[in-house]
């Protein structure tokens, strides 16, 4: 506690020193397959699916593949994109697991990708060994816990393009090249007035753009409501 006359100087971060950093492409993954997973159940088999995210994220938006139930060497063969803010220094970070009806789900490994290691517009296909951890010295990572293959491409945005000219090149980019005209919308929902309904109102906004579907946190018992 400090009393007159000492005091206590606490400095206030000026808002334009802060650097945000921006979205600078997508990470495109195609999470193909696994081989030879281990044996998590009592029945001698497992139900995987794969967590994927990038580092580098406060909150981290997570990807997640379908289960596969008792199989281990499960195909999924599931398209993803992440947003990429600085290609140097993040990691794909790929987490198998063993899904469980009841309890936390059983880790079967896991592996990371630097982004630095591949070469924008150029899509790579790896095969990694399954880790238990990231350490190297980690005595448990000598067991063999299978394989998992993924295809990669990184996409920079395109730094000269307007608003307009971007739709225009999205909307006539070609099927054979599903990276063609890769950008970024960003919307944000502020809020929401006189919303019809009773009382008790859990209002909620969905948007749509070509083919998919985000919908906001659910805002319990509001008729007007704000939300980000």
């Amino acid at each position: 506690m400090y009393l007159w006359p000492q005091t206590l100087e606490i400095p206030v971060l000026d808002p334009s020193t802060v650097v945000v950093k921006k979205p600078v492409g997508l990470l495109h993954v195609k999470v193909v397959r696994a081989m030879k997973l281990m044996k998590a159940d009592i029945i001698g088999t497992s139900d995987p699916y794969v967590k994927l995210s990038l580092s580098g994220e406060d909150l981290p938006a997570v990807k997640k593949t379908s289960i596969k139930k008792h199989n281990l060497n499960p195909v999924w063969n599931e398209n993803f994109r992440l947003i990429v803010k600085d290609p140097g220094s993040q990691l794909l970070q790929l987490h198998v697991y063993d899904w469980d009806k009841v309890g936390g789900h059983d880790t079967l490994g896991m592996q990371v990708v630097p982004l630095k290691t591949l070469t924008p517009q150029e899509t790579k296909q790896l095969t990694l060994d399954l880790l238990k951890s990231t350490d190297a010295s980690d005595p448990r990572d000598k067991k063999q816990r299978g394989r998992i293959m993924v295809e990669l491409t990184l996409v920079p945005f395109k730094e000269d393009s307007s608003i307009s000219g971007r739709l225009d090149q999205i909307n006539g980019s070609s099927d054979d090249d599903p990276f063609n005209g890769s950008g970024l919308l960003s919307v944000t929902v502020q809020s929401a007035e006189d919303v019809d309904g009773e009382s008790h109102n859990n209002p909620y906004a969905t948007l749509l753009f070509r083919g998919e579907r985000k919908r906001t946190k659910v805002m319990q018992r509001f008729l007007s409501t704000s939300t980000t």
